[in-house]
């Protein structure tokens, strides 16, 4: 099964100063399921990792998408029809577009798994199973 990369966890291995680099880089060695990457976060992760370490730590990322260690996925428009439903459903929580379609694309893939430090907004949008739990597993 595959896993989908939030921000926090991509920024977090690169990131030596990171409080949570030990979990990530820890996590990343170990994990062997396919990694997946929307696109719309890659744009966000190459923003930030610019910023935050700049150009060379954007270019790991970007060569880790072309050597096939991540795969990056694309949205469809149906996703972003329900991406709009999750913005709009959980408005009071205040979402980002690029976590509600990491939520809309996990669900049109059937992917359960999302690495990320940043729990609470997909501990939120997270759709829910047949008794209301959140159906997914927040790692590392």
């Amino acid at each position: 099964m595959a896993i989908f990369l939030d921000v926090s966890a991509i920024l977090a291995a690169a990131d030596t100063a990171d409080l949570n680099h030990d979990a990530a880089r820890a996590w990343f060695e170990r994990v062997d399921e396919p990694l997946l990457v929307g696109a719309l976060t890659l744009g966000e992760a190459d923003h930030v990792l610019r910023r935050e370490l700049g150009p060379a730590a954007a270019a790991a990322l970007v060569a880790a998408v072309t050597s096939g260690a991540i795969r990056v996925v694309a949205p469809t428009e149906a996703d972003l029809g329900r991406a709009v439903a999750i913005l709009e459903g959980a408005a009071e929580h205040r979402p980002r577009l690029s976590d509600a379609l990491l939520v809309a694309a996990a669900e049109r893939l059937g992917v359960q798994r999302v690495a990320t430090f940043d729990r609470r907004p997909l501990a939120v949008l997270a759709p829910r199973g047949p008794r209301g739990e959140r159906t997914f597993d927040l790692e590392p």
